[in-house]
């Protein structure tokens, strides 16, 4: 015990420990004071405010979700039960090239910004961090810079090529991010504007991130025919600038390009072989979501719209049945949607397992809240993983599928003291039950809460099944100290 104060805050007894580091589960209790985990075994003697009877259930570190879109929701919908109730108590924002700041210039606008709310944006990361703050939030946050936001915010033409003077000002507004608070930056590859950048531009943004000790997550440039060149390109990114590189939701897309995943998760392995911190993550579903794309509506059978600005009355219905009821083929369908979102069915569930087995895969929701009929990953993730891919499918033990989603982020993402279950940890705890856990949200119902998570605390706070008054969640520093002490992915033997 690290203390002869045996007066507690909080004590979680009699539940299977499972601390994030892919360890054997052991029984035992947790005690917590002042938001941090400070005693850890029997501790049957000590004495608390509050008594949670965990028997039967596991107690484990709260999840961190690595790829998130609730950016402004921490503006607008603070109480984020849609985490708190699949067991997360972390989240990272900013993905897929576009964040919450900085504020694009006059004029400039891009599509996938629709992914993030209806908020204005932030001039930089400073005022987000201070609005956020003032708000509250339920969990904790963790922000990535978008690369559509620094060339929306310094380029008068963000679909041209930057000149010097535009460059210099894109890695000068990242560095004072980063300086801020930032974890890193984040490309959105397959959009417009992110869509137009080439190695130099990249490489230059990624050595600012280096130099700071952050990282680039990246939504490939194609996720399809050319999926294995486009992982290939940001890996090249990484290698060239030594900038650690995430593979943002991986996957192979289309029946022509099931299997590859072969290929581009040993492209990960040999970037890692040759010194590059290179991982990836995944949502467990074999559905994707973003904006809709009318290109792809003649390429991808099933595409359901979770959104729709003009036609809001069509949100949930597939395309093609929205096209026969307009008399007009689902390209046109889809332009006369538009603005819009939507779920598009072209993944192989297999593949989308084998490719969460990969020692260095964590878990990402990729939850789209401002959708109006979301994909259900925004609700069941986590949960999702927990009873189908480790009880059903036992494609792993439960310490290692934990451990991806608690120890290995925190230690990419430099959240110092997060991810574990230790004495001296902030109490970021889950308790759920191995036998019931299980995500309900559906096609149909995707905003259904997952069952099985018991108890949920956030900096020693119970946020779940009963929200408090006073939000518990902070906003996140990437810690240069916690990446010198990082586990080194992977680290969990498969």
């Amino acid at each position: 015990m690290q203390t002869d104060d045996r007066r507690l805050d909080v004590k979680i007894s009699n539940g299977w420990i499972i601390d994030g580091l892919a360890t054997p589960r052991w029984r035992g209790d947790v005690g917590i004071r002042e938001g941090r985990i400070v005693a850890v075994g029997d501790l049957s003697a000590w004495h608390a405010g509050q008594s949670v009877d965990a028997s039967g259930h596991v107690v484990a570190p709260g999840f961190i979700d690595t790829h998130g879109h609730d950016d402004l929701m921490f503006i607008e919908r603070p109480v984020l039960d849609w985490k708190t109730s699949q067991g997360i108590t972390t989240v990272v924002v900013g993905n897929c090239g576009v964040s919450a700041f900085p504020a694009p210039l006059p004029g400039n606008s891009a599509a996938a910004l629709a992914l993030l709310g209806d908020s204005p944006l932030f001039e930089d990361m400073a005022q987000y961090v201070q609005a956020v703050r003032k708000l509250k939030p339920m969990i904790n946050v963790a922000a990535l810079v978008g690369h559509a936001n620094l060339r929306m915010a310094v380029m008068q033409d963000p679909l041209s090529q930057p000149n010097a003077d535009e460059q210099k000002a894109m890695e000068a507004l990242l560095a004072q991010a980063l300086e801020e608070g930032a974890v890193g930056f984040s490309t959105g590859l397959a959009y417009e504007p992110g869509c137009m950048a080439e190695p130099a531009e990249l490489e230059g943004l990624a050595r600012v991130a280096a130099s700071k000790g952050s990282l680039h997550t990246s939504h490939i440039r194609n996720e399809g025919d050319t999926v294995q060149e486009s992982v290939e390109e940001v890996l090249a990114v990484g290698r060239q600038t030594q900038c650690a590189t995430l593979v943002s939701h991986h996957k192979c897309m289309m029946p022509a390009n099931w299997g590859r995943s072969s290929h581009t998760l040993a492209n990960i392995d040999r970037a890692r072989a040759d010194g590059v911190q290179a991982t990836l993550d995944i949502y467990p579903y074999s559905g994707s979501s973003t904006i809709l794309i009318p290109e792809r509506a003649h390429t991808i059978d099933q595409i359901r719209i979770t959104w729709s600005e003009p036609h809001p009355e069509c949100n949930g219905l597939y395309l093609a049945e929205i096209a026969e009821q307009w008399g007009c083929d689902r390209e046109t369908a889809a332009r006369r949607l538009l603005p819009a979102g939507a779920i598009y069915f072209a993944m192989d569930e297999k593949e989308v397992q084998r490719i969460f087995s990969h020692p260095c895969c964590m878990v990402g929701s990729d939850g789209l809240p401002a959708d109006a009929h979301p994909h259900p990953r925004l609700w069941g993730s986590f949960t999702r993983i927990l009873g189908r891919y480790v009880r059903e499918d036992g494609l792993m033990s439960l310490e290692q599928a934990v451990a991806k989603m608690t120890a290995m982020p925190a230690s990419v993402f430099g959240l110092e003291n997060r991810g574990v279950l230790q004495v001296g940890a902030w109490a970021d705890l889950v308790v759920f039950n191995p036998e019931t856990v299980q995500d309900c949200a559906t096609w149909e119902e995707p905003t259904l809460p997952s069952q099985g998570v018991q108890t949920v605390f956030v900096n020693g706070v119970q946020v779940h099944p009963v929200a408090p008054e006073q939000r518990p969640g902070q906003v996140l520093d990437r810690a240069f100290a916690a990446q010198a002490q990082s586990l080194d992915a992977p680290i969990i033997p498969l």
